[in-house]
């Protein structure tokens, strides 16, 4: 540009949007007739529809081109952050680092974007100042501002439905941030004082202030329009531990499940010629073909319905694999299964091993970017030892003498009837425990009774463990 930033600044009286207007009015004479332009000039010179569209051009090839900062702990932040479990973000961001995270989310490019959609769905990115990859979308000038601000009180009647319906997470803006202030203001000439604070614990502000040793959340208050707004105001200097809280809310299912069937049931209820192949029965008999139904509400039908598709394997279905193998792939199975199964005992090894998840420690790395691998699902998994398979207290006791009465697995399995074999296989000295002979005693004995049994589980999950710990 002709002049220093700082001579727009001023000129400008410090009204970025102002600042904006006046640079892309010199720039739209450089653009056309400058030769370190031409490139950019075949490009995009039949796409221009203002004078503002050559200085947004520009732009939008500078924020592609911009890479992530090279360091330790914004990596570890950005780890965490692809393991978040939101329902949706809004963002004035232009770049696509949100697309990149979060790929299973849909991105909507623009305010009309979210004005014009039927409802609010899950796994949602709006992008209300523009993208990147659509330069007349970005909100950059004077004009922009005004285009917007016409049609906020329309945005915010939108949004209202999600702050009501869900808490909102406030990320890398100020309390005073304008853009923040104009859309809360019109949300709140919505409302009646009594609805306001009940939005108390649905507006959450996060501060980063470097000198803050430790996070802390406090009930803060926010003017807007003589109106005082109730907040939850995070302080923090640095993101992993929110992030850590956030990752481990997990959902019940993928984001990726949950927005297909919100879609598919809205588009079922909402048109009367509807694409979706969403069947309603308690029935399963009557379905021809499972595999054409891509959604069903039922009754009485989950053991059918589990035969089709990874979402559908039980625990039980991964302890018998254990013993019984299937063809299951082992990646999909570590990353849609065993973060979603419930249970004390779970045999997480061979999957993870044959997944390629685990380290030469047969752990998985603190640090691994796995969406599904939650902070605490990792450190479960982690923390497993042989200890976690023993049994109740007045059994355990008897670890000393047991490794004194018997000299190997065979010897005790001989021994022993069947149910106290399983309450000392696990108090055996690891030495002992042949994985052969125990995995022999597993085939004999398994069963769908043995299978509901506590004490068989563990002895599975305990064969899980030492099988891959031997470098199985």
């Amino acid at each position: 540009m002709p002049q220093h930033f700082k001579y727009y600044l001023s000129k400008a009286n410090r009204d970025l949007p102002k600042v904006a207007t006046i640079i892309a009015e010199e720039f739209y004479d450089i653009w056309w007739k400058e030769e370190r332009f031409k490139e950019s000039r075949e490009e995009f010179s039949d796409h221009i529809k203002s004078s503002e569209c050559p200085f947004k051009y520009e732009i939008t090839k500078y924020v592609k081109n911009k890479g992530i900062l090279e360091d330790e702990e914004l990596e570890k932040e950005i780890n965490l952050f692809r393991k978040v479990n939101i329902d949706g973000i809004i963002t004035t961001n232009w770049d696509m680092f949100l697309e990149e995270i979060f790929p299973d989310f849909s991105s909507f490019i623009g305010q009309e974007s979210i004005l014009f959609q039927d409802y609010i769905s899950v796994g949602d990115i709006y992008k209300i100042h523009g993208s990147s990859i659509k330069p007349s979308s970005l909100v950059l000038t004077e004009k922009d501002y005004e285009s917007f601000n016409d049609k906020n009180p329309y945005l915010a009647a939108k949004l209202l439905t999600i702050f009501i319906e869900q808490p909102i997470i406030f990320l890398g803006y100020s309390i005073n941030d304008y853009n923040v202030q104009d859309i809360l203001k019109s949300i709140i000439a919505c409302l009646s004082r009594d609805n306001i604070n009940k939005l108390q614990d649905r507006l959450i502000f996060c501060e980063w202030t470097p000198e803050q040793e430790k996070p802390q959340m406090i009930d803060s208050t926010i003017l807007i329009s003589e109106t005082v707004l109730p907040i939850k105001l995070i302080k923090l200097n640095q993101f992993a531990g929110l992030f850590t809280v956030l990752a481990n809310n997990k959902k019940r299912l993928p984001i990726k499940i949950l927005r297909n069937m919100k879609d598919m049931v809205f588009d079922f209820v909402k048109s009367s010629k509807s694409k979706s192949k969403v069947f309603v029965s308690d029935d399963l008999d009557s379905i021809d073909d499972l595999d054409k139904v891509e959604f069903f509400y039922g009754v009485g039908v989950r053991d059918k319905l589990s035969e089709v598709g990874y979402t559908g394997i039980r625990l039980r279905n991964l302890l018998e694999d254990i013993i019984v193998p299937n063809t299951w792939d082992a990646e999909k199975i570590s990353r849609i299964v065993l973060p979603n199964t419930q249970g004390t005992y779970i045999p997480y090894f061979k999957y993870l091993k044959k997944g390629e998840f685990l380290n030469e420690d047969g752990k998985i790395p603190e640090d691994d970017s796995t969406a599904e691998f939650s902070p605490d699902f990792i450190e479960t998994v982690n923390n497993i030892t042989q200890e976690n398979f023993y049994p109740a207290s007045n059994y355990t006791r008897k670890k000393v003498l047991i490794n004194k009465q018997y000299k190997s697995l065979k010897q005790l399995i001989q021994k022993e009837d069947f149910d106290h074999a399983l309450y000392y296989i696990p108090i055996l000295d690891e030495e002992k425990i042949t994985l052969d002979d125990l995995y022999k005693f597993l085939s004999k004995n398994v069963s769908k009774k043995n299978l509901s049994n506590t004490h068989f589980r563990k002895v599975v999950c305990l064969y899980d463990f030492l099988d891959v710990k031997n470098g199985n």
